[in-house]
């Protein structure tokens, strides 16, 4: 019996500090002594957490002759190198998910663009602050997952941004290119520029 107790008593005081690790979504969090939670409209959002350091928007669906019919958009809060990134991501104006990234940065981390920064889970916030807007960028789509009824739910296929950035590397004649899955480095090559 006081084994079993003991167990309970380590989990319970170990549930806090697994939710607080990186890329650990979960439902409400703290924003400053105010909640956010999914299912927040934006402007609740920034109402309790002031604006974002950065926000990319992707085009989710587009009509002939009408447009882009939805949206996804990544909002991202960088507390300092004492605190984890918060990535918000809201589709069709609501928040739903929200994750950590690794821990932020300090303001005048901006412009170091070596290639040892530029690593595998960046984010591309990040990277804007790291290198600045890129001279050029690509979208496409990639479906991510499978529809499936399990137990009676539909399962949907999700739909991912993936971008490829071109940047210039200074006076020399090659160039770089990032690409992007969803808002995180996943490659990084070099390329000769166009004679």
């Amino acid at each position: 019996m006081r084994v079993s107790l003991s167990i309970r008593v380590l989990m319970l005081m170990m549930l806090p500090g697994l939710a607080a690790l990186p890329g650990v979504a979960n439902g409400a969090f703290r924003c400053g002594t105010s909640l956010v939670d999914v299912g927040d409209w934006p402007v609740e959002v920034e109402e309790r957490c002031g604006a974002p350091d950065y926000v990319a928007t992707y085009p989710t669906a587009t009509v002939p002759g009408v447009g882009v019919v939805g949206e996804v958009e990544h909002w991202y809060y960088n507390p300092g190198p004492q605190g984890f990134i918060r990535r918000l991501e809201f589709r069709d104006g609501e928040l739903k998910r929200e994750s950590s990234l690794g821990y932020g940065f300090a303001g005048d981390s901006a412009g170091d663009c070596s290639p040892v920064r530029l690593q595998d889970g960046l984010s591309e916030f990040e990277m804007v602050a790291y290198c600045g807007e890129p001279i050029s960028r690509r979208v496409t789509w990639e479906t991510v997952g499978r529809g499936s009824m399990a137990v009676g739910h539909y399962r949907p296929k999700t739909l991912v941004p993936v971008e490829e950035w071109l940047y210039e590397t200074g006076k020399s004649q090659f160039r770089r290119i990032v690409t992007l899955r969803n808002g995180r480095i996943t490659q990084v090559e070099t390329t000769k520029k166009p004679q």
